[in-house]
């Protein structure tokens, strides 16, 4: 959390607001706004914790409450027919709990995510995903349902989502990952934790589990476990009882006992029970070889191929 006044940072939302009423009992709006990057477009993210009116000192529990209340006992210059522009958090210690439906989330960021959700206005008429502005929507629109496919970075159009996907991987400067410390790019994440430890000795981030502490080394498990053991907020499969954390794992799980193969190859017909093992497969067809052998320059479609060929040809060079 940082301080929109003198931009100061905290971990513990319980430091951060004996900071904001000792340092900040007298302010400056126009500052907090020029810190925060804030535009008409977006909304600010504000800890409510203990909100309450700065000029009465009356305790409230929602952010349109002071709005009019600062307007209507206060007479200050509110306008209480458009939307106040703040999104509402309130913020414990390793506690990240909505302040609108009380649902827990496994981190901060997860948090930010499922708030932004209850301010949704704008839906997009062919898919049904909703944003905060409209602004978002247009970008939404723009890069998901053009008859062209954009490329985010740089902006290049392509005629097929595939031909996008081939320009991304052999375009670093397009690749979505980023070393924070030397600005190097990469294809995934992964990478680029294996170069942040490798280059500039940075521990792998470990994740606590703040309602049991059972420590995770990654953070997919951390979020699985502390969604199913300490929360309602999961999927249940309907056939054998089986829950999951996440709505895509459990209809990858459901063709198991459906045996549906809902995914076809537009290039030979061949059918495929989950999205991911269609596009796994799709690279087959493709002129763009992703893995090379560097000992002897040989190219592959796919990892699997790579891999077989390093383990029969290359097994000194093998470390997976």
């Amino acid at each position: 959390m940082v301080c929109v006044y003198c931009c100061e940072a905290y971990d513990d939302p319980k430091i951060y607001r004996q900071h904001m009423d000792q340092e900040h009992a007298s302010f400056n709006v126009n500052t907090a706004f020029a810190h925060s990057g804030h535009n008409c477009t977006e909304f600010l993210k504000v800890d409510c914790t203990e909100l309450l009116c700065r000029i009465c000192q009356q305790p409230f529990n929602t952010i349109d409450a002071v709005a009019e209340h600062l307007s209507k006992i206060h007479e200050k210059n509110v306008d209480l027919k458009n939307d106040v522009g703040m999104q509402m958090f309130k913020l414990g210690a390793e506690r990240w709990v909505c302040a609108i439906c009380n649902i827990k989330l496994p981190s901060l960021r997860e948090l930010s995510r499922h708030t932004s959700c209850h301010y949704h206005r704008y839906t997009c008429e062919t898919c049904g995903k909703s944003y905060i502005n409209k602004e978002n929507l247009q970008r939404h629109i723009q890069f998901v349902h053009s008859k062209y496919k954009i490329c985010i970075k740089c902006k290049k159009t392509f005629p097929t989502c595939e031909e996008r996907r081939e320009h991304v991987l052999s375009s670093e400067r397009c690749w979505p990952q980023s070393c924070s410390v030397c600005g190097k790019r990469f294809v995934s994440r992964n990478l680029k934790l294996d170069h942040l430890a490798k280059e500039h000795g940075q521990k792998p981030k470990s994740y606590t589990c703040p309602e049991c502490g059972i420590v995770f080394d990654k953070w997919h498990p951390y979020r699985a476990h502390f969604i199913l053991a300490h929360t309602n907020d999961n999927y249940s499969c309907s056939h054998c009882g089986l829950k999951f954390d996440r709505k895509k794992s459990l209809e990858e799980h459901k063709v198991m006992h459906t045996k549906e193969k809902s995914f076809h190859c537009g290039d030979c017909g061949k059918s495929f029970a989950r999205k991911k093992n269609l596009i796994q497969h799709s690279w087959i067809h493709s002129e763009y070889k992703r893995f090379e052998c560097t000992s002897c320059n040989k190219s592959f479609n796919q990892r699997v191929s790579w891999k077989t060929h390093m383990k029969s040809y290359h097994p000194e060079l093998v470390d997976f």
